[in-house]
């Protein structure tokens, strides 16, 4: 049920209220077309995953923002015009949903990004003058693809076809995902020039935020994986020659068109690996097992921060990865 505006019942619209209704009913969904708008902005910087979230988010949030503007509890439907009131409602009535400390935040963000490019910050007053509003999410640091799983994906691979394209394009590109920490889209869309064989280093230039905060970065290749990426490198180049057939794309779609990957494909890949090792994981296990092993081995955080392309050292170890228990005891006891 919504909850009234402020104190006692709430009080009848005024004449300026009616007249911003009428006009506001001439544009029959200003929330979702001001949404669609930034959605399409943005776009281009985000991992299709991350997009889908937030699309949904939108959708959502426009069906609440509906029924509170229905009710009265908030003015407008038009992200340039809310102002602090509104979004003050608009987070009660959430919290009175009773979502999750996560989600919540996630909204709050959503809307200040979306109204930040209506040039209204709204939401930023709001939270200035209900500093309370805000909640604390606790984010778990989520556990990395055992190192005995990747162990097994390399011993599986010896026992596959290596020259079975489809087989070796899974193998290699799981494997690359371990061996370089690389994001969904930084893999999926390097290009065959991107990797370099005689510093064995790939470089990622679509990267996270790459048309705003991002920063293309070069990670080297590991040595027991170099043998599997050129063995890759044969078979591709072969199966492309089979089939009269050109691509710069490193890991390219069977599609006709010899094209990037979509995210889906990625995931179907992947797939083949899982049922050769009789594991599933996800993509994002490999990339925290990447910075694990390299902390387990002794490289410094600073530097596996910058391999993982994070701003601070704060975001690696706080979601990613962190040194072991083991490893802090045995450096302790090598300076005491």
């Amino acid at each position: 049920m919504l909850t009234a505006r402020g104190e006692g019942a709430p009080s009848l619209p005024g004449p300026s209220m009616i007249e911003g209704r009428k006009q506001e009913s001439m544009t029959k969904y200003p929330f979702k077309e001001k949404a669609d708008e930034y959605l399409e902005v943005v776009r281009v910087t985000m991992a299709d995953s991350s997009f889908q979230v937030l699309s949904r988010r939108f959708r959502r949030m426009e069906r609440d923002m509906i029924q509170l503007y229905e009710a009265k509890e908030i003015k407008t439907l038009a992200p340039k015009k809310m102002d602090e009131d509104d979004v003050l409602a608009y987070l009660r009535y959430r919290k009175g949903r009773k979502v999750g400390p996560s989600d919540y935040n996630h909204d709050i963000s959503a809307l200040r990004q979306l109204l930040r490019y209506n040039d209204n910050n709204a939401v930023d007053r709001c939270l200035v003058r209900n500093p309370g509003m805000k909640q604390r999410a606790k984010q778990k640091r989520l556990d990395p693809l055992p190192e005995d799983t990747y162990r097994r994906i390399l011993a599986v691979y010896r026992d596959i076809d290596q020259y079975d394209f489809r087989m070796s394009r899974a193998f290699t590109l799981v494997l690359m995902y371990i061996g370089t920490g690389a994001r969904n889209k930084e893999l999926r869309l390097a290009r065959i020039g991107d990797l370099d064989t005689d510093r064995w280093e790939i470089r990622f230039e679509h990267v996270k935020g790459e048309d705003t905060y991002g920063e293309p970065r070069s990670v080297p290749v590991p040595g027991e994986l170099q043998p599997i990426v050129l063995n890759y490198l044969v078979v591709r180049d072969a199966w492309l020659r089979s089939h009269k057939a050109q691509s710069d794309a490193l890991f390219f779609a069977m599609n006709g068109k010899y094209s990037f990957l979509s995210g889906n494909s990625i995931r179907k890949i992947k797939r083949i690996v899982e049922d050769a090792v009789g594991e599933t994981f996800e993509l994002r296990d490999c990339r925290r097992a990447f910075g694990q092993i390299y902390l387990n081995k002794g490289v410094e955080v600073e530097n596996v921060s910058v391999l993982m392309g994070h701003d601070t050292t704060k975001t690696t170890e706080l979601y990613y990865c962190r040194k072991g228990e083991d490893r802090a005891i045995e450096a302790a006891k090598e300076v005491w």
